[in-house]
């Protein structure tokens, strides 16, 4: 009888100081432990894993003046190569006069879901961290850190009672208690900050109390358990010697917030051969960059080099080169091909409709050596007085030589909005030969 009341006095005595399972559990997944290693290494620092909150019963308590807590930014969701991480609350809850003590978790002060996003590793992306396919087409630039402006600014302990628990959202390597007070958790949690991603591990994070009967329960120990990994943010990757986060593409976070004008597809924008202008109408367009060039077509937005001149452009309205034919001559204005104004040789040397005898020697177009004068003779719009032609500097002409010995054939392009025209061959003013 002695012997069989041992037995049962020693067995009782193993499962009192074997780890149970919690009364508040996270959820445990232990299919990706190993692509974490946790098991396989020993414990050191978590680094960064505190953002608020502190180790014992130093500062500020959390929802209950007994129950102290830290913030951690911190793994609801684990993969293989990533996870989502919101900041949470970690708070211990107390169990008044019974022994041990929860790890329980709230949403911290200043919390809102876009604090909260997918982190992978380099080659992964997006939900669940699945491998990447092509080039992202947006990208998170949002700083990871708690400084104004940062990804965590602004978030601190949760002090309000009656505050919900999320403990349900909560997916961990592991969860046990002792018979010594303790609960611990081992989740996935961010152990260093970078510019635009993190450095994440498995943290063994345990609840303790002063003693059986005392109320007041704190944060004991925090540790990383496992192996640390750089995970970045959408758009970024991790760089060569493997210790931060780079942008994959530039062009993406420069133009992921600008309304592109219809036409103007956003993925096909290159910067480095690409000039954004703003449109009237409030969207942006974007041409080529290098003058003398534009798209050879609709929907190509490579740049080649185009026509400049009277014999054609590019499309202010779309970027695209337009290139004029024979007899005709490129409108700035419309952005479209023209057919020339004939002249004839005659209308060139005398004025439009006008013949050497019909017209003074020192009224004869041939003769005059102002530009504006000229054009003005040849038209028959105005004296030969450059003042009153109103001309500017961006005039242009193109005259068609002709291709029998005829006097038909020769045109004048006007591209001006005053009508003026500038060019020179034969030692007149005025004329220029087309290609």
């Amino acid at each position: 009888m002695d012997k069989t009341m041992n037995m049962k006095a020693f067995f009782l005595f193993v499962i009192l100081f074997l780890p149970v399972a919690s009364s508040y559990a996270i959820n445990i997944d232990s299919g990706h432990s190993s692509s974490w290693g946790y098991g396989q290494t020993g414990l050191s620092s978590a680094g960064d894993f505190i953002i608020a909150g502190s180790l014992g019963r130093g500062g500020q308590h959390g929802t209950r003046s007994d129950e102290w807590a830290i913030v951690s930014v911190i793994a609801s969701k684990i993969v293989d190569h990533g996870g989502y991480f919101c900041p949470y609350q970690i708070q211990c809850n107390n169990k008044a006069w019974k022994k041990n003590v929860d790890t329980i978790y709230y949403w911290p002060s200043g919390f809102d879901y876009s604090k909260c996003a997918w982190l992978c590793e380099p080659g992964y992306s997006g939900q669940d961290c699945l491998p990447q396919e092509g080039t992202p087409t947006s990208c998170d630039a949002t700083a990871y850190n708690t400084a104004a402006g940062g990804k965590f600014a602004g978030v601190g302990l949760n002090t309000v009672d009656g505050s919900p628990n999320k403990e349900w959202e909560i997916t961990g390597f592991s969860s046990w208690e002792d018979s010594l007070e303790k609960e611990c958790d081992v989740i996935l949690g961010v152990v260093k900050f970078l510019n635009h991603g993190v450095i994440a591990a498995p943290v063994q994070v345990c609840c303790n109390r002063n003693d059986w009967h005392a109320n007041k329960s704190y944060v004991d120990t925090v540790y990383t358990a496992g192996t640390q990994k750089v995970l970045c943010a959408t758009g970024y990757e991790a760089n060569a010697a493997g210790n931060d986060c780079v942008l994959i593409d530039k062009d993406i976070c420069d133009i992921q917030n600008i309304n592109f004008c219809s036409g103007f597809d956003k993925s096909s924008y290159d910067s480095s051969i690409h000039t954004m202008e703003e449109d009237p109408s409030g969207c942006t367009k974007y041409f080529c960059s290098e003058p003398g060039t534009a798209f050879p077509k609709a929907g190509d937005t490579s740049c080649v080099q185009c026509e400049t001149g009277a014999k054609g452009g590019a499309d202010s309205n779309n970027g695209v080169c337009v290139k004029c034919q024979t007899g005709e001559y490129f409108d700035q204005l419309s952005n479209t091909c023209k057919k020339a104004i004939v002249y004839s040789k005659t209308d060139l040397m005398y004025g439009k409709g006008k013949t050497k005898n019909a017209v003074d020697l020192s009224n004869q177009c041939w003769t005059l050596i102002d530009a504006d004068d000229y054009i003005n003779c040849v038209k028959g719009t105005a004296t030969n007085t450059s003042a009153s032609t109103g001309a500017t500097s961006n005039t242009f002409v193109q005259a068609e030589l002709p291709d029998t010995n005829t006097d038909s054939g020769l045109s004048i392009n006007n591209i001006n909005t005053a009508g003026n025209v500038i060019g020179t061959t034969m030692g007149v003013a005025g004329i220029m030969p087309a290609n």
